[in-house]
C-alpha cells in the first residue's frame, strides 16, 4: 500500500483492467487514470481554502433541501494518515471497500465529510475509488451515496471537485470502464443538484468525443433514474441533443448490449412522469431499437407501454388516426422483441401479454357501438385505423422474428402465448380454422400456429391470420375497411428501420 504525502506529486500508473473466464466483463470496475496527471496531487478546488477542512460552509453552499447538512470538521493528524492511507489502499486494489469502513467505523458526519473533502481533492482518483464498487454490498453503497449527498450539500465537495472526479481520459472502451459504479453511487444521493451536475459532465465528454462513447453514455443513465420525475422531466426537456446521444449508445454491442441494466432503470425512470410528457414519450420510443436481446430494457419497455400504451400510440399517430411510417416500424420492432423473440421470459411478460390483448378488446368494444353508424364518424374512423395499424405491427414484429431476426421457433412459442393469453379476455374470439379460442388449449394453440407455418412457410404473418380474428367482429363496413387499409400498411412498413 502507498502512503500518500499530501501537497508531493506522485504519478498513478495505469492500471490494467481483468476479465473473468467464462463471463462477460465485470461490471463497475475501475477507470484508467489518464498516465499524464499526477493522481495524487490535490485537484484545483474553484474555492477558498477557507472552505476546506473544519471551515464553516456559508447558507449559499447548501444545494438541496432534506436532511440539514454536516459542514466538515476538522481531522486530527492521526485521523488524517489514516484517511490518506485508506485512500490509498481503495486507489491500488481497485475496490473501495476500504472507503466503505472508514466510513462505518467513523460515523460521525462531519468527519465523514472531511474525508469526502480530502479525498475529492485528488480528483479523477475520487472518482476511481466510487466506480470500483462491485464487491460492496448495497448497504456499503448506500453509505458511500449518502456521505457524498452530505459533502456535496454541506459545500465539503463542490460542483467542480465532482465535475473534476469524472475520469476524462479514454472514452469507456477499454474493458471494464463503465462508470456505472460511479453513477450509482451518484443516483444513490437522490441529490437532484449532484445528479444533474454529474449527468452533464460525462454528457460533455460523450459530445466531445463526437457523440458516441456506450458506457459512459450508460452511466448517464443510471445516474439519472435517480432524479425525482419533475427534475428529470426538465433534465431531458432542457438537454434534447445530449439525450439523443445517449440513448443511441446504449446497448450498441459488446456484453452491455445484454446485461447492462442503464437502459431499464432509464425507462422505469421516464415511466415514473405522470402524466406522460413528449419528453418520457421520446426516451421510450428512442429505446425501442436498443432493446436487443437485453433482459432488464425489454421489461422496463413492457412497464412503460402497459402504463402509458394510450399516450405511446398517440404520440405516434397521423392526421387519419394510423400509426405513421416511423411508428410503424417503432411498434413492429418493440412487438418483436418483447414478443416474438428470446429471451420472453423477462418480469412482467404474463401481465405484458395480458395488456396488449386487453388494449385490443377495448378497441374492439368501442368499434361495436359504432356498428349501424352510416357514415360512421371521424372519430370512430380514427380509432379503426389505430386498431388496425396495432394488429398490423403485432402481424408485422411476428414476421420480423421469424424473417429478419431468424426465431422461428421462438416467434411461435410468442404467439401461441399471446393467443392464450386472451382465453379470459376474448373468450368468443373465433381462431379461422380452429374454432373458438376459448375452447383450445395451449397444446392444441401450438399445433394450429406450427401447421399454418408448415402450409405458408414464404409468410408467416399470413399464416396466422391475427387480424381477421379481430377485423371479423367489426359490424361496420366502413369501419372494417379502415381497419383493413391500416393493417396492412402496417404490416407492410414493418421492416423498414429495423436495428
Amino acid at each position: 500500500m502507498t502512503t500518500i504525502q499530501r501537497g508531493s506529486r506522485r504519478q498513478v500508473e495505469p492500471r490494467t483492467t481483468e476479465r473473468t473466464e467464462g463471463r462477460p466483463a465485470t461490471r463497475n470496475e475501475p477507470v484508467r487514470t489518464n498516465a499524464t496527471q499526477d493522481g495524487f496531487q490535490p485537484a484545483t478546488s474553484g474555492r477558498a481554502a477557507g472552505a476546506r477542512l473544519g471551515a464553516t460552509v456559508g447558507a449559499a453552499e447548501v444545494r438541496t433541501t432534506g436532511a440539514t447538512p454536516v459542514a466538515p470538521a476538522a481531522l486530527s493528524p492521526s485521523e488524517l494518515r489514516a484517511a490518506e492511507q485508506t485512500i490509498a489502499l481503495a486507489h491500488d486494489s481497485r475496490d473501495a471497500t476500504a472507503v466503505a469502513e472508514w466510513l462505518k467505523n467513523n460515523p460521525d458526519p462531519a468527519k465523514q465529510a472531511a474525508f469526502m473533502d480530502l479525498m475529492f481533492q485528488y480528483g479523477e482518483v475520487a472518482g476511481g475509488i466510487l466506480d470500483d464498487v462491485q464487491r460492496l454490498p448495497e448497504s456499503d453503497r448506500a453509505l458511500l451515496s449518502q456521505a457524498l449527498d452530505n459533502a456535496y450539500r454541506s459545500g465539503a465537495v463542490s460542483p467542480g471537485e465532482l465535475s473534476g472526479a469524472v475520469a476524462a481520459a479514454h472514452r469507456g472502451e477499454l474493458p471494464g470502464e463503465t462508470h456505472e459504479g460511479l453513477a450509482s453511487i451518484v443516483a444513490g444521493t437522490g441529490n437532484p443538484d449532484l445528479i444533474e451536475t454529474y449527468a452533464r459532465r460525462e454528457m460533455e465528454i460523450v459530445r466531445e468525443n463526437g457523440g458516441y462513447d456506450q458506457q459512459r453514455s450508460a452511466a448517464v443513465a443510471t445516474a439519472l433514474a435517480g432524479l425525482p420525475p419533475d427534475r428529470l422531466q426538465a433534465f431531458l426537456a432542457a438537454n434534447p441533443e445530449g439525450m439523443a446521444d445517449v440513448i443511441k449508445n446504449i446497448n450498441a454491442a459488446g456484453p452491455d448490449a445484454t446485461y447492462s441494466p442503464a437502459l431499464g432503470k432509464l425507462l422505469d425512470a421516464a415511466g415514473r412522469i405522470n402524466p406522460p410528457t413528449a419528453e418520457s414519450l421520446k426516451v421510450f420510443t428512442d429505446s425501442v431499437s436498443q432493446l436487443g436481446e437485453n433482459r432488464e430494457s425489454r421489461a422496463a419497455a413492457a412497464r412503460f407501454f402497459t402504463q402509458h400504451g394510450d399516450a405511446v400510440l398517440s404520440s405516434l399517430q397521423d392526421q387519419s388516426g394510423s400509426l405513421g411510417l416511423d411508428g410503424q416500424k417503432k411498434m413492429s420492432e418493440f412487438f418483436a422483441r418483447t414478443l416474438f423473440s428470446p429471451p420472453q421470459d423477462y418480469p412482467g411478460s404474463d401481465a405484458f401479454r395480458q395488456n396488449v390483448m386487453q388494449r385490443l378488446e377495448t378497441m374492439n368494444a368501442g368499434l361495436a357501438q359504432h356498428a349501424n353508424e352510416n357514415p360512421p364518424s371521424q372519430d370512430a374512423k380514427r380509432s379503426a385505423r389505430l386498431m388496425g395499424s396495432l394488429v398490423g405491427s403485432l402481424e408485422g414484429g411476428f414476421q420480423v422474428a421469424v424473417d429478419e431476426l431468424n426465431k422461428r421457433n421462438d416467434a411461435v412459442k410468442g404467439m401461441v402465448d399471446l393467443l392464450f393469453s386472451a382465453k379470459s379476455l376474448l373468450p368468443n374470439l373465433p381462431i379461422p380454422g380452429a374454432g373458438k379460442l376459448k375452447d383450445l388449449t395451449i397444446d392444441q394453440l401450438q399445433r394450429w400456429v406450427t401447421s399454418n407455418l408448415q402450409e405458408k412457410a414464404q409468410t408467416p404473418a399470413q399464416a396466422i391470420p391475427f387480424h381477421r380474428a379481430f377485423g371479423e367482429q367489426i359490424a361496420n363496413p366502413d369501419l372494417r375497411t379502415d381497419y383493413d387499409a391500416a393493417r396492412g400498411d402496417a404490416f407492410l412498413n414493418r421492416q423498414r428501420g429495423l436495428t
